[in-house]
């Protein structure tokens, strides 16, 4: 069997307009909304998050109605990261501000730029983009696998971003040889 690609995570929400506003202002759109084929109490609500990455809400049809809260451990989400371009994290603070949403302070953890913020059901959210440009065409997983075969060559303990440029210029070296 062979993966194909990153299909979508479901988050149960408690109330839908309050989820879909949410993410509709951190960029996604709406794609479709249904019943829930396995929960008739439920709907199911698919939208886009760009190119082909979707995010599914499941909440309950009766906004009445109270869903059970989750709390942390086993099978739970314990963040869901969207991939952001480096001009967004520059303006992160003031692009949230805008549509009346709040997150961290920007944090620089090896190779990533990440802003933490939650959903109004406590899921958390990680928006994230490289601290190095991904020169187009290039797939980011096969960057990520070579420098960590980098890092482990030179005995790190991270993937840092001299590994992400290291691994790019090899990658593009090799691309120009063949």
């Amino acid at each position: 069997m062979e993966l194909l690609s990153y299909n979508y995570p479901a988050i149960i929400v408690k109330d839908l307009n309050e989820s879909i506003d949410f993410y509709q202002k951190l960029g996604a759109s709406l794609i479709y909304s249904e019943p829930n084929r396995d929960d008739h109490e439920s709907i199911q609500v698919m939208m886009s998050i760009g190119e082909d990455n979707f995010l599914m809400l499941v909440g309950p049809q009766d906004p009445k109605l109270k869903l059970a809260e989750s709390s942390l451990g086993v099978g739970s989400v314990q963040y869901i990261s969207f991939n952001v371009n480096k001009d967004f994290i520059d303006q992160a603070f003031f692009e949230l501000s805008k549509v009346g949403l709040h997150g961290s302070e920007e944090i620089v953890r090896g190779y990533e730029r990440l802003i933490f913020l939650e959903d109004p059901n406590g899921v958390l959210i990680l928006l994230t983009s490289w601290t190095v440009d991904i020169p187009t065409g290039m797939n980011r997983a096969t960057i990520l696998k070579l420098a960590g075969d980098i890092r482990n060559l030179n005995g790190d303990t991270f993937v840092e971003t001299s590994h992400i440029e290291s691994a790019i210029q090899e990658l593009k070296t090799n691309f120009t040889q063949n």
